[in-house]
């Protein structure tokens, strides 16, 4: 009996250290859980497309200067290409963006690579082929970025960089007046918005039919950009993304357009 009452008293002494152990009325903490936001999501993917497509503005950018740089000279562009790819293949993206990533990074690898061996006079067809290829990672690049934002890209006019020589700036003198005899044309199967910035999420203020034309009147500092005059509204003007549609001069040949 002696050993029972033992037993008793030592259960008897645990509860009462486990009530003791917990002051009256306290609830127990519970562990707030913060969820990340889902960066492929409808709401939050243009803000990440953007920050892939910034390393390719700024490598497009070197590259424009580059087909306008005499040979001799190219070896201070190229570093600067190779920088930003540098940059581009450091940047991580999520899963959605895989396909972009992976066309950009071997779009600007094409670009170098050319260039290096245009500079080192190498052989003239593996040099053409290199442009060819650069050439056609970028209608990739251009329309998978326009599948994940919701555009359908039919006709791809993008410039691309040359390593055939130095030409000449546009000026004055070459650059046609908006007029027009200047225009940007849905050449593609379905029917493109104009927006009211150069921006895709900007609110659309026009819709451009297949096969439907607009004067074309500036640009954006970058290309990408086209500004056009609504038809049938002279008064009234928009911007189209240069990739979707066909324009009857080259691009670069627009004035640069205020947004």
């Amino acid at each position: 009996m002696r050993f029972i009452r033992h037993i008793v008293f030592a259960i008897l002494a645990l509860v009462l250290l486990a009530a003791c152990g917990a002051a009256p009325g306290a609830e127990t903490p519970t562990e707030t859980v913060t969820q990340t936001p889902d960066p492929c999501n409808e709401a939050n993917l243009p803000a990440e497309v953007d920050k892939v497509h910034k390393h390719m503005r700024e490598f497009d950018d070197y590259a424009a200067l580059a087909s306008n740089t005499p040979q001799s000279q190219l070896i201070q562009v190229i570093p600067e290409l190779q920088r930003v790819l540098r940059e581009a293949q450091d940047q991580k993206a999520p899963a959605c963006l895989a396909n972009l990533k992976t066309m950009q990074i071997q779009h600007m690898n094409a670009v170098v690579q050319t260039l290096l061996l245009f500079v080192s006079k190498g052989d003239v067809n593996l040099i053409a082929e290199g442009i060819s290829q650069a050439r056609e990672l970028h209608v990739q690049y251009d329309i998978e970025m326009a599948r994940l934002l919701g555009v359908t890209l039919a006709f791809v006019t993008q410039t691309q960089p040359s390593v055939t020589g130095t030409a000449p700036a546009p000026d004055a003198a070459t650059t046609p007046p908006p007029s027009a005899s200047v225009t940007a044309t849905n050449a593609g199967t379905n029917d493109l918005n104009l927006h009211a910035a150069p921006d895709f999420n900007a609110a659309p203020l026009y819709v451009l039919a297949v096969g439907q034309s607009a004067p074309a009147i500036g640009r954006t500092a970058d290309s990408q950009w086209i500004l056009v005059q609504v038809p049938d509204q002279p008064d009234q003007t928009a911007w189209v993304y240069a990739s979707v549609v066909q324009v009857s001069v080259a691009v670069e040949t627009l004035p640069v357009a205020a947004p």
